[in-house]
């Protein structure tokens, strides 16, 4: 990526054009097992939950994982199920990424530092 900048710049905007001209059907993805809705996972946590994951050393990328088992523990932590196959449940991840950082709400609490 370091090498080819203008690639990876084309390569957004060719996602990004993508993304613009989807019908909302497109957004619809159909799970093979229940996955949690996406504004139950963005509710907050109790204080003390809240707490215990400020106080607590979340895994990152030095922990000593697969990817696999890496991606499931992450899932777990925000409490999505992973029924097999880690795909669908780190689409879930995903979509709930992209909706904490579009949230004005959620976005100013972050700056405030929580």
């Amino acid at each position: 990526a370091a090498r080819h900048p203008a690639k990876i710049r084309e390569w957004v905007a060719n996602i990004e054009k993508i993304h613009k001209n989807q019908s909302p059907a497109a957004e619809t993805v159909a799970y093979r097992r229940p996955m949690p809705d996406i504004e139950a996972l963005m509710q907050e946590w109790p204080p003390a939950v809240e707490h215990a994951l400020r106080q607590a050393r979340l895994p990152d990328a030095s922990i000593d994982l697969d990817l696999t088992t890496f991606a499931k523990v992450v899932c777990n932590i925000m409490d999505i199920p992973v029924h097999g196959n880690v795909v669908e449940s780190l689409h879930v991840l995903f979509t709930l990424y992209g909706e904490f950082k579009s949230n004005p709400h959620f976005a100013a609490r972050m700056r405030d530092g929580y």
